[in-house]
C-alpha cells in the first residue's frame, strides 16, 4: 500500500506507511470520526492522568486492543511485546512484533 507522509508530503510504502497507520491509529481517540466510529483507540483517554505504574500497564492494554479492532486496518501486525514508559509529560509506546513475516520495532509517542 502507498500513502503519503503526513509530515513531508512525500509518498511512503511499506514498512514507514504501516508505522504511520498505526501511529494515527493509536494516538485517535476511540468514537471521534463520525463516518468512522469503531476506529481509534481508548489510550488517548489516559492521557492528562499521573503516569503510575497502574497507568503504563493500562496503556499497554490498550495499545494491544488496537490491534484486533478491525477497524483500526492495522490488524496484519502481530504484537509480540509492548512496552510503555513514561517520557517526559507523555508516554512512549514500544512495539516488537511480527508484520508480513519479518520481526520489527516501532514507537509511539504520545
Amino acid at each position: 500500500m502507498i500513502g503519503i507522509d503526513r509530515n513531508t508530503g512525500a509518498s511512503v510504502d511499506d514498512w514507514p506507511q504501516f508505522v504511520q497507520r498505526a501511529t494515527r491509529a493509536l494516538t485517535t481517540p476511540l468514537g471521534t470520526r463520525q463516518k468512522r466510529p469503531l476506529y481509534g483507540s481508548t489510550l488517548p483517554e489516559l492521557l492528562g492522568q499521573n503516569l503510575g505504574d497502574d497507568v503504563l500497564i493500562l496503556a499497554q492494554s490498550h495499545a494491544a486492543q488496537a490491534f484486533y479492532n478491525a477497524q483500526n486496518g492495522i490488524g496484519d501486525f502481530e504484537p509480540q511485546v509492548i512496552v510503555a514508559s513514561r517520557q517526559g509529560a507523555g508516554l512512549l509506546l514500544r512495539f516488537a512484533g511480527t508484520w508480513k513475516n519479518r520481526q520489527q520495532t516501532f514507537e509511539v509517542v504520545t
